[in-house]
């Protein structure tokens, strides 16, 4: 948070979150929530499928509303500890529901791959509409990225790679062979049902319905970017529009992916060299924006995701993976 925001005096920051229109609080609050409950849907129609759900119970489905309250919580954990976030409401679904620990994970596996397809198709559309601000671009966010990674040949990323992959499958076969060994066989129950898991996608049959909730949440991300900007009257303060907060998000969507503590710093960061760089935006304003837009959400989820814990009857001291393989 130090190195993004510095430069900028918190006393304005103050001052301009102070003339904010929150009128908009209250759209912001149940956009917000409705992505997160198009998320919880759209992982409640993935676990449906799972094969020990089908099995043990197939009469009930998972319930949407543990798969929302897993979900929130799964986010406030994300801002104590990235990408635990994805094991605490794995954890807490698999105890309510009396499922699997590791066929929950591998089914949010699948659901995070479908992010990182739709993330990679909208960094592409940020680079068509932002073609005239291409050298812009490179410079701000692709250069960096080359410099890491660039002064490496491809075929060493190719070489390591392979060699990974055949290593993984060595030690696979040396485990599934020691059936006779209790450690071998946990390790193999947990690598079947995370198996499964990963399997969902194909055993759905609703494309359809996994398709409009993405769009869903996408579409509710878009509006969750472009609220604040009203808010902070910099759609006409710089002109920024409706589309142009399309970019902001995906851009700022890369900072998120980066593993600080619910992308504190490093969305901040990329969001307002974003701004500044590529849409004219002060950087008094740009920060302004970041920390709203960020705060809300962080208010937002980490309420969420304790209010869950409430009425689910649930404790953080709950929240790890079960030990014994069949989840119980």
């Amino acid at each position: 948070m130090y190195l993004s925001l510095r430069g900028v005096s918190f006393g304005e920051i103050v001052g301009a979150l102070g003339e904010a229109d929150y009128r908009l609080l209250l759209p912001l609050f149940l956009t917000v929530m409705l992505s997160h409950f198009l998320r919880a849907l759209r992982w409640k129609i993935l676990l449906d499928v799972l094969p020990e759900r089908l099995e043990k119970r197939p009469e009930r489905p998972v319930s949407t509303l543990t798969a929302f309250y897993s979900l929130l919580i799964g986010y406030m954990v994300n801002y104590a500890a990235p990408r635990m976030g994805e094991v605490a409401r794995s954890a807490n679904l698999a105890s309510q529901e009396k499922l699997s620990f590791s066929g929950v994970l591998g089914a949010v596996v699948v659901e995070r791959i479908l992010d990182v397809v739709v993330l990679a198709l909208s960094l592409l559309s940020v680079g068509f509409l932002l073609r005239r601000q291409a050298a812009t671009l490179d410079r701000l966010f692709w250069q960096p990225v080359a410099s890491l990674f660039g002064s490496v040949p491809a075929v060493v990323y190719i070489g390591a790679s392979a060699v990974a992959l055949l290593a993984a499958l060595a030690a696979w076969r040396v485990l599934a062979r020691r059936r006779a060994g209790s450690w071998g066989a946990k390790f193999q129950a947990l690598a079947g049902q995370f198996g499964a898991g990963l399997s969902t996608l194909t055993r759905t049959g609703r494309p359809a319905a996994l398709l409009l909730t993405t769009v869903g949440i996408w579409a509710c991300y878009h509006l969750m970017a472009y609220l604040p900007l009203v808010m902070l009257g910099s759609t006409n303060a710089f002109n920024v529009s409706y589309l142009d907060a399309w970019s902001i998000m995906i851009l700022g969507a890369v900072g998120v992916l980066i593993p600080s503590p619910g992308g504190v710093g490093s969305y901040h960061y990329i969001t307002i060299q974003a701004m500044v760089h590529l849409f004219g935006v002060s950087q008094q304003a740009a920060a302004t924006y970041a920390v709203l837009s960020h705060a809300a959400q962080l208010i937002l989820l980490t309420a969420g995701g304790f209010l869950s814990l409430l009425l689910q009857g649930g404790t953080l001291r709950g929240l790890k993976p079960p030990d014994k393989a069949d989840g119980a």
